[in-house]
């Protein structure tokens, strides 16, 4: 991908590009699925202190914002086209995939995303964010309004396209898997 800035970008979205998306949809669904396999319930509840996640919060976080950014950008993308708001977005695509997987700098999440056990097991969400990722799959695959002229809105990056919002989508997903891959490589990891 190249790492263009936004106001060099019109739409609409390239087949390469909505390519690039599908598959970043799948490969970060297929890594969650292998970071989650085989874990015993005493590995998924592990916690290095009181003030981490442990794995299944992780994976029920996941669930939670998958589902937001889901909804908000379908939101965005029933709203009237607005060519004029490009100009308000000041991030790039690349910029949205390395910021959002990145470890480096770690924020609160919102209330609303916060876990609180609504899954019995990392496998029931697990279970969960499947059948989200499959739909949310299914409709970049077959969307046909421009996600470049429609607009999701982040706490931290400010306004991003739907293709944005897409990318932003695998991405997430993404940094929390690390996450869980940190907590697996804790040296007081249940073995």
């Amino acid at each position: 991908m190249e790492d263009r800035h936004p106001s060099t970008i019109t739409g609409p979205v390239t087949d390469a590009e909505r390519t690039y998306a599908v598959e970043m949809l799948l490969a970060t669904r297929d890594s969650l699925r292998q970071s989650l396999a085989g874990l015993s319930m005493t590995q998924q509840q592990y916690k290095p202190n009181p003030n981490r996640w442990s794995i299944a919060e992780c994976a029920e976080h996941i669930v939670l914002v998958d589902r937001g950014i889901f909804k908000s950008l379908q939101q965005g993308m029933s709203a009237p086209a607005d060519p004029a708001k490009r100009a308000s977005i000041h991030v790039s695509d690349v910029f949205v995939i390395k910021a959002v997987r990145s470890r480096g700098t770690l924020t609160q999440a919102p209330l609303p995303f916060v876990p609180t056990g609504r899954y019995a097991t990392a496998d029931e969400a697990l279970a969960v964010f499947e059948q989200q990722r499959a739909a949310a799959i299914e409709y970049v695959q077959d969307a046909t309004a421009d996600f470049r002229t429609h607009y999701f809105e982040h706490p931290f990056l400010g306004t991003l396209d739907g293709y944005q919002a897409v990318l932003l989508l695998a991405s997430h997903g993404e940094r929390h898997r690390k996450q869980i891959e940190e907590l697996k490589a804790d040296p007081g990891f249940p073995a």
